[in-house]
C-alpha cells in the first residue's frame, strides 16, 4: 500500500515484480532467514526518488508514504 507518491514511477505489476525480485533477492543471499520488509520498503523508497528535480520532470519529488504487507497462507 503507498501514497500517490509511491505509484509515480511504476505500474501495479511493475511494483508487484520488483517487490518479488527483492524478496528472491534476499532469499538467495540469506537462506533460511525471514525476509527484511523494513529493508525492501526502505530500497523502493530510495529508488522512486528524484535524484534531480529538474531532469525528472517533478516525478519521483512527492511526499511518499509505503506499507508492505505480506500475507501468510
Amino acid at each position: 500500500m503507498g501514497c500517490d507518491g509511491i505509484w509515480e514511477k511504476k505500474s501495479n505489476e511493475e511494483m508487484v515484480a520488483w517487490i518479488y525480485e527483492q524478496m528472491d533477492i534476499q532469499k538467495e543471499k540469506s537462506p533460511g532467514k525471514e525476509i527484511d520488509l523494513e529493508k525492501i520498503v526502505a530500497d523502493l523508497l530510495l529508488d522512486n526518488i528524484a535524484t534531480d528535480v529538474v531532469s525528472s520532470g517533478g516525478v519521483g519529488c512527492d511526499n511518499m508514504t509505503c506499507i508492505l504487507i505480506k500475507f501468510i497462507k
